[in-house]
């Protein structure tokens, strides 16, 4: 199955349970999306992906996005539209590159540039948004609530770029099953990833649709208490 195809299943089955949750332990703010919630957020994500910035399938997608639950979201956007997730990629090599504010110095050299909002709700930063950039923020509110793509992505697509090698979308679910198991996490069980995690790509959005739980997104762990921060979640850490 596919991340996208899993996600439109969970939303089925079980629209209202949380999804992905994010804890930043130096500011408090937590955020908390749902199935429903975050399926909505993905669709308007590919929708501006696909209808707005032509990215068509295949298209390299550079994130540059810290922990984050807007990371996530663009996880899922690039499953949906059939795009390949290409973390910290070289802005010359993308055709769309997606930022938070603290990287707009990489602006100017993809095919497309995205700023992304990291505040509260996702709701659109104080600053304004350079000339030729999309502000993702204001942006995905012109598009629909759910994606339908043109041609459902298949398990054989690439969804990850990866320093080892390329992770096509059915290949990246599998392996992401595999290492939340080796990793002691069990079905349905909610887990967290701790900054800096390796591997978080993989795991934040396949391993919880895989493993059918949730997955709790801590950042700045040093300046709170985590131990406090899982028990408030009931979440386990899925440690490498």
């Amino acid at each position: 199955m596919t991340p996208y195809a899993a996600l439109l299943d969970r939303v089925r089955r079980d629209p209202s349970a949380p999804l992905v949750t994010y804890r930043d332990l130096a500011t408090g703010e937590r955020m908390e999306l749902s199935a429903a919630s975050f399926a909505n957020a993905v669709a308007k994500t590919a929708g501006l992906l696909r209808d707005e910035l032509d990215a068509q399938p295949g298209a390299i997608v550079g994130v540059h996005l810290p922990l984050h639950w807007q990371r996530v979201v663009w996880l899922g956007a690039c499953a949906a539209a059939g795009t390949v997730f290409a973390a910290d990629a070289d802005p010359a090599l993308c055709d769309v590159l997606v930022m938070d504010r603290a990287r707009l110095g990489l602006a100017g050299i993809a095919g497309e540039d995205v700023l992304v909002s990291l505040a509260p709700f996702g709701l659109t930063e104080p600053g304004g948004t350079p000339p030729g950039i999309t502000d993702a923020s204001v942006a995905m509110r012109g598009h629909p609530d759910s994606f339908t793509p043109h041609q459902p992505p298949s398990e054989g697509i690439t969804w990850l770029r990866e320093p080892a090698g390329d992770l096509p979308q059915g290949e990246a679910m599998a392996r992401a099953a595999a290492e939340l198991a080796r990793r002691g996490v069990g079905a349905g069980q909610r887990f967290a990833l701790i900054e800096p995690e390796a591997g978080v790509d993989l795991l934040a959005l396949a391993g919880t649709l895989e493993s059918g739980g949730s997955v709790v997104l801590v950042t700045q762990p040093d300046a709170g208490d985590v131990e406090a921060t899982l028990r408030e979640e009931g979440a386990q850490v899925a440690r490498g």
